[in-house]
């Protein structure tokens, strides 16, 4: 969460708070109380939501509605009563352009029926501003209450960019860029994909021999390992081989395998795991990285990074489309579950993990 007093200062910190750089997009900015004391006319950002301005053809709703639907749903879940609204749309210059008139007035009226339909559910917009594009000195206007406008400051050294920088938070150039980190290699995929019988029947192997040795859980306990020392590997910058990302994919075959590993999300290991799983994500074939994908989107959202888990929940789900646990996770992040919620699940994992034998660190912090 983070303190922002100025619309000026709002607008720069969308991007580090959001993740990537927007265009063309509706910000809705959730905000709550605090047990903290801010300067006076502050306010805490709890939550910031992106709608794309820029509809498809075949779009045929109440685009109003729609929005203010989810940030009731958001509002809901964290007990918050205001928002504020950022418009960013480089085909509005600045008021008053007469060449943008038809473009400006579809935004005002966006946000006059999102007034209406969030105080319906009593909700208060408190403040809406506009801009073509959030860069340093680019004029940032109101469109809610009275006439005020000024400029951006730099969004690369905002008090919010410099604390999420800090924090080892990403930020990408754009949505695209973002979504890059899922975007499938055909190439890879195919040649996985012809080593998966070879990687399987291994793996099966191993689960047999357990079992006739009389140990039933040796299979899972051989698997969540192997998936660790790739895991170990990939920190010192190694990526698995075609074959090996072969046998992580029939590894992830296993359910309790991947339910013990939401634990690395808590990790120590949490940053070349989520690598691992981005990875996964863009190399295995379909139907197999639903599972990876899964896992990315569950390390976006335990990191507070809801651009990536969404995108991420939308590629497990384009894969699967009735995978249960991604599901789940999409359900969650619809109603704005608290991140920390949602790392019971990296726990009950880590829970598994130790009933194997497997000892996994789990900071302090994570808990």
């Amino acid at each position: 969460m983070s303190y922002i007093d100025d619309p000026g200062d709002l607008v720069a910190a969308v991007p580090a708070m959001l993740g990537f750089v927007p265009e063309r997009s509706l910000l809705m900015v959730v905000l709550t109380d605090s047990a903290c004391e801010p300067q006076v006319g502050a306010a805490l950002v709890s939550a910031v939501l992106r709608f794309d301005l820029e509809l498809p053809p075949e779009f045929t709703g109440d685009l109003a509605e729609i929005i203010a639907d989810a940030v009731i749903r958001i509002c809901s879940s964290s007990d918050s009563t205001e928002v504020l609204a950022v418009i960013v749309d480089d085909r509005v210059t600045a008021p008053p352009s007469p060449w943008f008139k038809a473009v400006r007035q579809a935004n005002d009226a966006l946000i006059a029926a999102l007034v209406q339909h969030l105080a319906d559910a009593g909700i208060g917009l408190e403040g809406a501003w506009a801009t073509a594009a959030i860069e340093s000195e680019q004029l940032w206007w109101s469109v809610l209450g009275p006439p005020n406008r000024g400029s951006i400051p730099d969004p690369a050294i905002s008090a919010v960019t410099v604390a999420l920088k800090a924090a080892d938070k990403p930020v990408y150039a754009s949505r695209a860029e973002l979504a890059a980190l899922v975007e499938p290699d055909q190439e890879q995929a195919e040649q996985v994909g012809r080593s998966l019988p070879s990687a399987r029947a291994t793996v099966r192997r191993r689960y047999a021999a357990k079992l006739l040795d009389g140990d039933p859980d040796g299979g899972t306990r051989w698997a969540l390992k192997r998936a660790l020392k790739v895991i170990a590997a990939l920190d010192s910058g190694c990526l698995p081989t075609i074959y090996r990302t072969a046998e992580l994919a029939a590894i992830l075959a296993d359910r309790r395998v991947r339910d013990g590993l939401f634990a690395t999300a808590l990790s120590n290991y949490a940053r070349p795991a989520e690598a691992l799983w981005s990875h996964l994500t863009r190399t295995l074939p379909s139907p197999q990285r639903a599972e990876a994908a899964t896992l990315l989107a569950y390390s976006a959202y335990v990191r507070g990074e809801g651009p990536l888990a969404g995108i991420a929940l939308q590629t497990a789900l384009d894969t699967a489309p009735y995978h249960h646990f991604a599901l789940l996770l999409e359900a969650s992040l619809e109603i704005g579950m608290d991140p920390l919620t949602m790392r019971r699940i990296g726990r009950s994992g880590a829970e598994l993990m130790q009933g194997l034998g497997i000892e996994i660190e789990l900071p302090e912090a994570s808990s």
